[in-house]
């Protein structure tokens, strides 16, 4: 399921968090001038394929398919939180379609923590836990959050199906982020409230980035003006170096 928005310009196709759908692009899309495209990943929002393969990989291939039917030139590839990693393990794949590459709130590397404190997290989107723990799990990223924004993160977590959760959040704890930075050589930038030891800014000092502070995991929804202002400063980049 897409939504396609806009006409002219380098186009863009945003992809969203792991528990979150298109709807958080929309106002974002709404008031660019270029073509740009945000999708439901399977198994979330609207889409199909609540039966898998889920994961980082799985969620590529949804970005490959809808990229060949809706952008066949070269486009800039947004991706927050989950779909920044996906965002970056698509530009390891086909760096050649990508004009540029921007991370909305993206984490680090997950390899670097506990095995111990892995299993435990993700022994939480087990179906056995899964009911009691899904309401909740968002609480610390929201604690800045706008009160809409707040609202629309926890619907879409609502029809967002655990299976699809529960096999993207396992696959990004695995996931490489240096292979995005070793393959792909064109405009990268990151747009962020946090910059925290754990995020992929903090780890990457050579990835170039902008703050967005007071804010929560969503800047796009908790400021729609900074992101539209600092989303067409990095399209210039991109024009300019394409």
């Amino acid at each position: 399921m897409a939504t396609v928005e806009g006409d002219g310009g380098i186009p863009l196709l945003f992809v969203h968090e792991i528990s979150g759908d298109r709807t958080h692009w929309a106002e974002t899309q709404h008031g660019l001038a270029t073509r740009s495209v945000a999708f439901d990943l399977r198994g979330l929002g609207e889409s199909g394929g609540g039966h898998g393969p889920f994961g980082v990989e799985a969620a590529v291939e949804d970005v490959a398919a809808v990229a060949d039917a809706l952008l066949p030139e070269k486009f800039v590839l947004v991706g927050h939180g989950f779909g920044g990693a996906v965002a970056g393990a698509f530009a390891s794949y086909y760096p050649e379609r990508l004009a540029g590459l921007l991370y909305v709130e993206p984490v680090g590397d997950l390899r670097r923590l506990p095995k111990s404190d892995v299993d435990a997290w993700l022994e939480n989107f087990s179906e056995a836990k899964y009911g009691g723990f899904h309401e909740h799990w968002l609480v610390p990223l929201l604690l800045k959050a706008k009160e809409h924004t707040r609202a629309l993160v926890m619907k879409s977590l609502r029809t967002s199906r655990r299976e699809a959760i529960a096999g993207n959040m396992e696959s990004l704890v695995g996931y490489n982020p240096d292979e995005a930075f070793e393959r792909f050589k064109g405009p990268t930038h990151a747009l962020v409230a946090d910059t925290g030891p754990e995020t992929l800014v903090a780890q990457r000092p050579s990835l170039t980035h902008s703050v967005l502070p007071n804010a929560s995991h969503w800047p796009m929804l908790d400021s729609p003006q900074w992101f539209h202002t600092e989303l067409v400063r990095f399209l210039g980049h991109c024009k300019h170096e394409h």
